[in-house]
């Protein structure tokens, strides 16, 4: 039976990486998966394509769509602009036998457990708050203030981090071993 997976965690945890390792180990395994595409209200940036990074779509249309109650989850951030899972994305892809990751925060975890009970969740974090500070500075994309607020808004992300049935450390240089516990999981 297919899966809709669920996978948050703090900006600097590594879910990117866990995410690109677990969709090798579905491909190394011939597992059906599918890494959820979001709609948004944004332009695309350069090397985007629609439909495969995000369903670019005007602002009338996601507010029309949300209306609609056509979203798994849905939010507007800091710039104003909107960010969605389409539920017709989603169960396309489900219906198929697929299993489905999505990667979002845990504001839209808590939408899709409400609108979908069978979500599996998982956390993905660091072993301490110190290296994921020092994983944030190591990128070099950032300011001082940026990586501050991001800083503040893991410390909410961790508090509330039990509400995932599963919580998976990612530690330096074992993304693979994180991806395999993941797969683990979503496989029993």
């Amino acid at each position: 039976m297919s899966k809709l997976v669920v996978i948050s965690g703090p900006s600097g945890a590594g879910k990117g990486t866990v995410v690109k390792e677990l969709l090798n180990i579905y491909k190394n395994n011939n597992d059906k998966v599918h890494l959820s595409v979001s709609a948004t209200t944004r332009s695309p940036r350069e090397g985007e394509i629609d439909k495969v990074n995000y369903y670019f779509i005007k602002e009338k249309e996601f507010l029309d769509k949300l209306k609609n109650n056509e979203f798994l989850e849905y939010n507007q951030y800091g710039t104003g602009k909107y960010y969605g899972t389409l539920k017709s994305h989603v169960f396309e892809y489900l219906d198929k036998g697929y299993d489905v990751i999505l990667e979002i925060d845990i504001n839209g975890y808590k939408q899709v457990i409400n609108n979908y009970k069978d979500a599996l969740g998982i956390f993905i974090t660091t072993p301490s708050l110190k290296v994921l500070e020092q994983r944030l500075r190591d990128r070099g994309t950032e300011t001082e203030e940026q990586i501050e607020k991001r800083l503040k808004t893991a410390k909410d992300e961790l508090k509330n981090k039990d509400i995932y049935p599963y919580i998976i450390i990612n530690e330096d240089g074992k993304s693979f071993e994180a991806a395999e516990k993941v797969y683990k999981i979503i496989k029993k």
